[in-house]
């Protein structure tokens, strides 16, 4: 499991829920729905770590996200 950084979390639609923002590589915005309990401390997104490529780590989101994937690329500085 890896911590990827959010531009923002909020309040989701149900009480244990929370709505992140995630900054994909290349530019963009990827908006996914999750448990309290994917979210850390520190806002960042629990996530599976996949592989990576040079600057790039691809992650493996916990559930889907709006736009239908469970895939996304981040930039390696957003990855802890």
């Amino acid at each position: 499991m890896v911590k990827v950084s959010t531009n923002k979390v909020t309040e989701g639609l149900m009480p244990a829920e929370k709505i992140a923002l995630i900054e994909i590589a290349g530019g963009g915005l990827e908006e996914v729905s999750v448990s309290d309990a994917d979210i850390s401390d520190d806002n960042k997104l629990l996530a599976s770590f996949i592989g990576q490529d040079k600057e790039r780590v691809l992650v493996e989101l916990p559930r889907e996200s709006a736009s239908g994937r469970w895939r996304i690329w981040v930039n390696a500085s957003a990855v802890a």
